[in-house]
């Protein structure tokens, strides 16, 4: 009797990316028993990755909870389905979990029953995905046998018989029919340079440990205003005994006395929009312009097949905008979105998505969407910083309207929801054989900036906060768009001076915090598996292509591309290493919606184990 082979696959980094690979792995062995062996590589707990478990309350998810989750659903994947599990907002209704009144402490059986709209501290996630890959691997048939390493990988070579041999840092080698490099953000948590001038902070993770070198009183210029602004504005506020309080214009900030003085700026001058909150029963549409088949035929008429962003791909989306600004209106006045989406969908399809916009701006005239897409304030001017921060300040408080009045009721947050709800489309554009070069290093650069600045914003509290500390005075707005950072001599203070203001304006800071966090390239991080792979030619990354996009080359299926241009058929990378060979590859999946990070993972498991895995059910 000849025994069956038993292959083997190895999954080095058992964060959501890893863990999702595992669920899929999980899934089709119970629902096709095969003889499989997976070794899983991670020095951490398996599950959370760069999610920490030690962080403070403050330090918020910008996703609600209830669309987060670590188990699949029939709506998310092409193959089986047969574990179900909670998502993260019902993981914590499960266990008394509640939300005080400052909006971000959590605890047992104290404050208001978590919401599935709530915004919730990071450190939940990480309990819940260690959680989750323990109930996976608990529900894991005979047939699939685990092998846990609590070591890093150092190394992946070429390794017997066409298998890969993985180095562990304690001397180990595990050999794998495939190997799945799905170590995610693996930099931000390593000890960054130092800096060349001890009062700049380059990266400011992790928090709030990164920020322990300023002292209260002390000035710092916060360069950034997204998500990581936000962290550090909250570190140095609420991390340091500050709160807010209600009042009647709104919040309150009291400050606590250990706060430095900060300077928010970046060079765009704009403010990031609030994620909005999402109306009970918020309908979430079809696409009807920025369709997967329009992006298609557009890429036929290209004798390269490679598209052109601004000419092809750009209309579609501002198409599709107006549509759902459009679809939100009609919505409003006959109170049914399921109605009005129907309607929408039922007229594009009759005369085509032009005609119904034709129709939609003679009835109720053009959109605020113009120049949205645009990605900063260039050319445009203030009389002075007074100025700058008037305008500022109002648009925040503006955008903190529509985030309130949420999905489903303000068609502006609708509109830009696009971005987000339509993002496997844009996902489609990337995909080989994708953009050409300029438009490439476009897409990559001001466009995902924009995109990032418009929707991947922060939570609509953090609006509130922002407003409540400048009415404080512990934040004040920087000398306008595209400052001129001036270093120190000596011992003296940075200055920031302006360029965008009729009367010019400076400021001078004790220190300054980089507060736009980007990974750097998977080269330039010594001693990292990554660096190892890039330097022994196992994989390349995008730089040679020149623009922003600086992840690894892979395949459709995530196998990485050599040196020389040859695919590696065993060795796989997923996540967002890969950026730029696909499209936002930084994200935890949502129960019932398509999920590109799960269909990826089942690609390529069913590449590597074509005999276990079949992807349709």
């Amino acid at each position: 009797m000849v025994t069956p082979i038993r292959p083997s696959v190895a999954i080095i980094g058992v964060g959501s990316r890893g863990l999702g690979l595992l669920e899929r792995l999980v899934a089709h062995c119970l629902t096709r028993p095969a003889p499989v062996t997976v070794h899983l590589v991670d020095p951490q707990p398996l599950g959370p990755g760069f999610h920490l478990a030690d962080q403070p309350d403050h330090l918020l998810l910008n996703t609600v909870c209830s669309q987060l989750t670590a188990f699949a659903d029939e709506q998310m994947v092409e193959g089986p389905a047969p574990l179900s599990g909670p998502s993260l907002a019902e993981w914590c209704q499960e266990r008394d979990l509640r939300l005080a009144d400052d909006g971000y402490t959590v605890r047992a059986g104290e404050g208001h029953p978590i919401r599935p709209n709530d915004f919730l501290p990071r450190r939940l996630l990480s309990e819940y995905l260690a959680w989750a890959a323990e109930e996976i691997i608990a529900s894991a048939p005979d047939c699939l046998t685990i092998v846990r390493h609590r070591c890093e990988a150092v190394d992946v070579r070429p390794g017997p018989a066409g298998a890969e041999t993985v180095e562990l840092a304690d001397g180990t080698l595990v050999d794998a029919d495939a190997v799945f490099v799905t170590v995610g953000h693996h930099s931000l948590y390593r000890p960054a340079e130092p800096a060349a001038e001890p009062r700049l902070i380059t990266r400011p993770y992790p928090l709030p440990e990164a920020l322990d070198g300023i002292a209260p009183g002390e000035r710092v210029a916060v360069l950034g205003m997204g998500l990581t602004a936000m962290d550090v504005i909250a570190s140095l506020t609420l991390g340091r005994g500050g709160r807010h309080e209600p009042h009647p214009a709104g919040l309150r900030y009291v400050p606590s006395g250990r706060e430095p003085r900060i300077v928010l700026a970046n060079r765009s001058g704009l403010p990031s929009r609030s994620r909005p909150h999402l109306a009970p029963g918020r309908v979430r549409c079809a696409p009807l312009a920025l369709t997967t088949d329009a992006v298609a035929r557009r890429r036929r008429r290209r004798p390269d097949g490679r598209l052109r962003f601004g000419a092809d791909v750009l209309p579609l989306i501002e198409a599709e905008m107006d549509l759902a600004y459009y679809r939100t209106l009609r919505a409003r006045a006959c109170g049914d979105a399921a109605t009005a989406g129907r309607e929408f969908a039922d007229r594009a399809r009759e005369a085509g998505y032009e005609a119904l916009l034709e129709e939609c701006r003679a009835r109720w005239g053009p959109t605020p969407l113009g120049g949205i897409l645009s990605p900063d304030t260039a050319g445009r001017q203030w009389a002075d910083h007074d100025a700058y921060a008037r305008w500022f300040t109002g648009e925040v408080a503006a955008d903190l309207g529509e985030a309130r009045a949420g999905l489903g009721v303000s068609p502006l947050k609708e509109a830009l929801e696009v971005l987000r709800d339509h993002r496997d489309v844009l996902r489609t554009v990337v995909d080989a054989p994708g953009l050409d070069q300029a438009s490439l290093a476009g897409f990559f650069g001001d466009f995902t900036a924009t995109v990032n600045r418009l929707v991947i914003g922060p939570q609509l509290d953090r609006s509130a906060e922002l407003l409540a500390l400048v009415e404080a005075g512990v934040v004040r707005l920087g000398p306008g768009p595209r400052p001129k950072v001036v270093a120190p001599a000596g011992q003296g203070p940075w200055v920031l001076e302006s360029t965008a203001l009729l009367r010019p304006a400076s400021t001078e800071v004790d220190h300054v915090v980089h507060a736009h966090v980007r990974e750097p390239a998977p080269d330039l991080v010594p001693g990292s598996l990554l660096g190892t792979l890039v330097g022994a030619g196992r994989v390349r990354t995008l730089g040679s292509r020149g623009g922003p996009a600086h992840g690894l080359a892979v395949t459709r299926a995530g196998q990485g591309v050599d040196r020389a241009g040859r695919t590696q058929p065993r060795l796989f990378f997923l996540g967002p290493h890969t950026e730029g060979s696909s499209y936002y590859n930084h994200y935890v999946p949502s129960p019932g919606m398509p999920s590109r990070a799960l269909m990826d993972a089942e690609l390529a498991l069913s590449t590597s184990l074509p005999s276990v895995i079949t992807r349709k059910r």
